[in-house]
């Protein structure tokens, strides 16, 4: 189930315009720069957070997933009121929108429409600016379903 929500947030986000450059699973990306191979920014990274599934009948489950977005920019800019560069420095705030208005109602097999449910903004960055946005998906996972028996040539006798 998470591989096919992840692919299908990695599809939607590389294959429209909202300026997205990378797309990944989340490491603690932003805490490891130094250590690890670049990624080109803008990047998002996607996070699943701790699942509680339920059971239902035959071996299916179902659960609000919780995915959560790692928003990665970069820029130097300054967004003091009327500073020369104050829309340059909040370019990062649009590219969230964008990428909130292609994920929100996103759906595939197995999972319902992404719905919106936290925004964290980024307010302690250098650099590197890493903003979160959390999406909350249902979901139903049938991968371990058992099939069914049926009864075949069976005989009821009333007596």
């Amino acid at each position: 189930m998470r591989k096919a929500i992840y692919k299908a947030v990695a599809d939607r986000l590389k294959k429209s315009n909202v300026g997205v450059k990378f797309v990944s699973l989340w490491n603690r990306n932003t805490e490891q720069l130094s250590k690890q191979k670049a990624f080109r920014l803008p990047a998002v990274f996607v996070e699943f957070e701790p699942i509680e599934w339920s059971q239902l009948s035959r071996g299916g489950r179902s659960a609000d997933i919780r995915v959560r977005l790692h928003v990665v920019t970069e820029t130097l800019a300054s967004p003091e009121e009327g500073g020369k560069y104050q829309d340059r420095a909040l370019e990062h705030l649009d590219l969230i929108e964008r990428i909130d208005a292609e994920v929100q109602g996103l759906s595939g097999e197995g999972f319902n429409c992404f719905m919106l449910v936290e925004s964290v903004t980024d307010h302690d960055h250098e650099r590197v600016q890493h903003d979160e946005e959390c999406f909350v998906t249902r979901a139903t996972d049938t991968s371990a379903v058992k099939p069914q028996a049926v009864a075949v040539g069976v005989t009821l006798v009333r007596g």
